[in-house]
């Protein structure tokens, strides 16, 4: 299996909210505080399978 490694450092300004990232560039696409929002707010956006996560309270060092 090969592993991924996406930069994903300026994600302190989405702190304690649910983040759905683009599949393929790991970038974020839409931001908000009820996951179902966020899932429906990206497949409008065209992604219909979007890496759903949520970023730390604190973000500091954080795997996904």
């Amino acid at each position: 299996m090969k592993v991924k490694i996406f930069d994903q450092s300026g994600l302190g300004k989405y702190s304690n909210k649910w983040l759905a990232l683009d599949p393929v560039s790991m970038q974020v696409i839409v931001s908000g505080n009820k996951v179902g929002d966020v899932l429906n707010r990206a497949k409008k956006e065209g992604i219909e399978r979007p890496v759903l996560t949520r970023a730390p309270k604190n973000y500091e060092a954080y795997i996904l």
